[in-house]
């Protein structure tokens, strides 16, 4: 595994206690065996307000500010959402949608970042959809998606409020989060960024 020094900024959690999508993502960490430094912006705390097309990014508060700059500082990110009627969560696409603010940046949306994806459900089914809806965001917002992605249906069955229990569905998150350090630590290199403070984010519901 390269060896990843940067920052890595995770976002997680539904707006309900125990949400299986953020164990899924905390799982999936192992960025921080690699050296990295990792931040939780937790989305049931950090309460974003619903994304209003036209409004400035200044009159949406600190808080918001501080997420929209977390993206945009990120070499890379995990998305870890429940699926909420067949599709990612209401709660993780208006945090997504708060990238538009970083159109006019030199790295616009989440250019050339790879990006993890997990998605937890009730159902197999609607993990898998939940995933493809979320690597056509990835792809519309111009990331580079990690080949390896983590749909965990039946999510009840296999947490405890909030952990991961199944631990087949562990090794999988576990996986997941050294191929993400990896692929980060290679498209650094690759920019010329090497020994750089490179910073990841993770978004999680």
């Amino acid at each position: 595994m390269i060896s990843y020094n940067g920052r890595l900024r995770v976002v997680g959690s539904t707006l309900r206690e125990g949400s299986s999508s953020l164990g899924a993502l905390r799982r999936a960490l192992s960025a921080e065996e690699a050296g990295a430094e990792v931040e939780l912006f937790d989305l049931r705390e950090l309460g974003l307000p619903m994304y209003e097309p036209g409004r400035p990014l200044e009159d949406y508060g600190s808080e918001v500010r501080r997420f929209v700059e977390a993206i945009g500082g990120a070499d890379a990110l995990i998305i870890s959402t429940a699926a909420y009627h067949g599709t990612l969560a209401g709660v993780t696409k208006n945090a997504l949608d708060f990238t538009q603010f970083l159109a006019g940046e030199e790295r616009p949306y989440l250019e050339g970042r790879v990006v993890g994806l997990i998605s937890t459900a009730g159902g197999d089914r609607a993990a898998a959809n939940t995933t493809d809806a979320m690597v056509h965001i990835v792809h519309a917002l111009r990331g580079v998606v990690a080949p390896q992605m983590v749909n965990m249906g039946q999510a009840r069955r296999r947490t405890d409020a909030g952990n991961v229990t199944d631990e087949g569905y562990g090794r999988r998150l576990d996986r997941l989060g050294g191929l993400f350090v990896e692929m980060a630590g290679g498209l650094s290199v690759a920019r010329g960024s090497h020994g750089r403070a490179g910073e990841a984010l993770g978004v999680a519901v």
